[in-house]
């Protein structure tokens, strides 16, 4: 009804996060406008003198005759006829106080009421301290919620820039190979066409043999001896058996040019495919290794000789044309490591554990300093002259190797040579993990 005044208002202040002297109103019953939410400094009001002390207060009458600080905006009607305060503790630290008031025309409070309400205040302190850390841990879920997915779009845009950096540097490498490339396949080819020559001559003598021949069958008049002399005398200008047997080693050999060609151009096909195609398979590394040696082999066997010693290995899983680029990367960099008259020795074999196999290249170049060993992975880091490198290489090989379970270490010394040493897993955790499932449930 109009006029009506509730004669009980209380209020709850609570420590402001991250202080130990400022309380603020966070809830309350018949407050003035402007309360609900104010802060106070501790030992200023009620609430501040509660708080500095630890102690429960009770006060009958004006509040300014007991000498505690008012805060300056205080409204000295609305002065409380009897109120009382306590201290909400929680594992003996002050969280905050309560208070109830009763205005003027209505019974005062008592030593009875004050040490009841301590009962009540303890429990209402854990209901709080509960309620803000069940707050808390919300917030604290939706923050790694959110960092979560804010994580998850960080990484997919790493894998998504790591997978364009794989692709920057296949390239770099397929440009950096091509003139190599280039020659190897023309080697073959102008083999192919000189054998083609050879061929057409070949093959008019045949046919200028064989249509002797056909003249000589064809009925003519007397005298018959003028067909079979010519083609006596034709036949006996022309090597027969030579002819028969080089136009077979021709046509073998530019069978082989051709598959030669192809084998190239498919594998430089295969290595510069992108990711969007790369899947895992289970292959044999010494077919992988000898399918990269295909392409490269042209960029370094004018300073150095290649030579494979190959172990027995089991197939592995693994994405193909990744090892590809790493295979790639670690031979072409021997190369520029040696001058001339100098060796690459690729070997393999199988490691400690069943499930592992390592591949090891050694090179008799310049070797690295012994400063530079523990940043050679580290991108864009390069010893080579500007132009020459984009120092992602051994980075990009380090991050596949990495990415297929493995690891990869190098020794050097200068002016001796350096050795690279991967190591794999046979198969993959994840396809481990999947045998021995199906394994138990058979």
């Amino acid at each position: 009804m109009p006029g009506f005044t509730r004669y009980i208002s209380g209020s709850i202040a609570l420590l402001v996060d991250g202080t130990e002297d400022l309380l603020e109103v966070a809830a309350g019953i018949d407050l003035p406008p402007g309360v609900l939410g104010s802060r106070l400094a501790r030992g200023v009001g009620l609430f501040g003198h509660v708080m500095a002390t630890g102690e429960p207060f009770l006060i009958n009458g004006d509040v300014a005759e007991t000498g505690l600080p008012l805060r300056i905006n205080e409204r000295r009607d609305r002065l409380t006829h009897s109120a009382m305060c306590w201290p909400l503790l929680v594992a003996e630290r002050i969280i905050g106080a309560v208070a109830v008031n009763r205005a003027p025309g209505h019974p005062k409070y008592t030593i009875h009421d004050l040490d009841r309400g301590q009962a009540m205040t303890s429990l209402l302190a854990l209901v709080i301290a509960n309620h803000r850390m069940h707050v808390e841990r919300e917030n604290q879920i939706l923050e790694l919620s959110t960092l979560n997915a804010t994580m998850q779009r960080i990484n997919e845009m790493l894998e998504e820039a790591q997978d364009q950096l794989v692709q920057s540097e296949k390239m770099a490498s397929i440009g950096q190979i091509a003139a190599g490339v280039a020659h190897e396949i023309n080697n073959p080819i102008g083999y192919v066409l000189s054998n083609f020559g050879t061929l057409d001559s070949y093959m008019a003598s045949l046919f200028g043999l064989l249509e002797a021949y056909v003249e000589f069958e064809r009925p003519l008049p007397a005298p018959l001896p003028t067909p079979l002399d010519r083609a006596r005398a034709l036949r006996e200008g022309i090597d027969l058996n030579f002819l028969r047997s080089d136009v077979v080693a021709l046509l073998a050999e530019s069978r082989d040019g051709l598959l030669r060609v192809k084998r190239i151009v498919q594998d430089l096909k295969d290595f510069s495919r992108g990711g969007v195609e790369e899947e895992w398979e289970v292959v044999n590394l010494h077919d992988a290794l000898d399918r990269t040696l295909n392409i490269v082999r042209n960029e370094v066997k004018y300073k150095a000789r290649i030579e494979t010693n190959y172990g027995s290995l089991p197939d592995i899983e693994c994405i193909p044309s990744r090892l590809h680029q790493v295979f790639l990367n670690l031979i072409v960099n021997a190369g520029h490591a040696i001058e001339e008259n100098g060796k690459i020795t690729i070997s393999t074999g199988t490691g400690t554990t069943a499930n592992e196999i390592w591949i090891r290249f050694e090179d008799t170049g310049c070797g690295i300093p012994k400063e530079h060993l523990n940043r050679i992975f580290e991108p864009f880091f390069t010893t080579k002259p500007v132009g020459q490198g984009t120092g992602l290489g051994l980075s990009v090989s380090y991050s596949i190797v990495c990415g297929h379970g493995g690891s990869i270490d190098v020794e050097s010394e200068v002016g001796r040579g350096t050795r690279f040493t991967i190591r794999l897993p046979v198969r993959q955790l994840r396809t481990t993990v999947m045998e021995a499932e199906a394994a138990l449930a058979s």
